[in-house]
């Protein structure tokens, strides 16, 4: 037996790969288009994506965000108060939230 030959996918095995992955190709194709259209009815015919029309230039550096928003929420007086806050009933948390919002 030639191991080699054993090794090599006759032309029918070629055949049936060619056509999967055609098959393949041509059902990213359906779906990209399917994905065009619906950001196409969301977003406006102009957007290529759904950030299409966000501006970044508005946004600032990932430090600024770190050290502007979220570093009193992790101050050691907070922790108690988080505490007795997640351990009420939903009710009044969402009511408090309500309030303060």
């Amino acid at each position: 037996m030639n191991s080699s030959a054993s090794a090599q996918p006759d032309a029918a095995e070629l055949d049936r790969r060619q056509r999967a992955l055609d098959d393949l190709a041509q059902r990213d194709i359906e779906v990209g288009s399917r994905a065009q259209a619906r950001v196409a009815s969301i977003y406006g015919p102009t957007a290529s994506s759904s950030l299409g029309t966000y501006d970044f230039s508005d946004s600032f550096a990932k430090h600024d965000q770190v050290s502007r928003r979220g570093d009193w929420v992790h101050r050691r007086w907070l922790r108690p108060i988080r505490f007795f806050y997640r351990h009420i009933p939903k009710p009044i948390r969402f009511a408090i939230k309500k309030l303060f919002s």
